[in-house]
């Protein structure tokens, strides 16, 4: 996984508040420790320094409280949450050879550009994200990506990938690295993401992406 940026950063704020939480744990740790020690004489000493604090609380919001409904309530993030597998296809203007079994359901073999099926995987926590792409002939692993959501109507997840396309693959088809623009919407029956893509010089291509998420 790699770290990610975003144009609602309030990473030093969130932070600061971790900071505090973990100066205010220390003490009641402390205060709890003292008061139970009458009573219970072997927890008598016990406690638990800032720093030790601050490194769970961190680990704590970055995995799990980051996405729930009262970070987003607080403004704590606003970072959409992308995690979990995408189905879909993508349509390329790549004129080589296309296997009939990697085409997706949907292709028109007399359109323009093809249906590629694909699958997305995405790992993602408050500050890294991990964003990898299968289709039937090769695989691409994201180097960067950027989150924005304060511009245009719909948050985009824009990333940098590597791709390494099978042993097995024609010769055309050899790695190279490319980027893709994706716009998370949603309604009451599907979460999607779509957009673009193009790739970098030694293979020029372009075209859509489409995912829906199914899981």
């Amino acid at each position: 996984m790699h770290t990610y940026s975003t144009d609602n950063d309030n990473r030093p704020t969130v932070y600061g508040i971790l900071g505090f939480g973990a100066y205010a744990a220390a003490l009641a740790v402390g205060w709890l420790s003292t008061t139970l020690s009458a009573v219970i004489p072997a927890v008598a000493g016990i406690t638990i320094s800032w720093g030790v604090g601050f490194t769970l609380l961190t680990a704590m919001f970055s995995r799990f409280i980051w996405k729930t409904r009262i970070a987003r309530a607080t403004g704590a993030s606003k970072v959409p949450d992308f995690n979990g597998e995408w189905t879909g296809y993508v349509k390329t203007s790549y004129e080589g050879v296309i296997p009939d079994d990697a085409l997706h359901a949907s292709n028109d073999p007399n359109a323009e550009m093809q249906r590629v099926a694909a699958t997305l995987r995405i790992t993602q926590t408050w500050r890294k994200i991990s964003i990898h792409l299968e289709t039937d002939n090769s695989e691409s692993d994201s180097t960067g990506a950027t989150v924005l959501t304060e511009d245009g109507r719909w948050p985009s997840l824009n990333y940098q990938y590597e791709n390494d396309p099978d042993p097995d693959s024609a010769p055309s088809m050899t790695r190279h690295y490319g980027t893709a623009d994706l716009a998370l919407k949603s309604d009451s029956d599907e979460t999607v993401l779509e957009g673009f893509y193009y790739t970098g010089p030694g293979r020029e291509n372009y075209g859509e992406m489409y995912f829906v998420k199914s899981e």
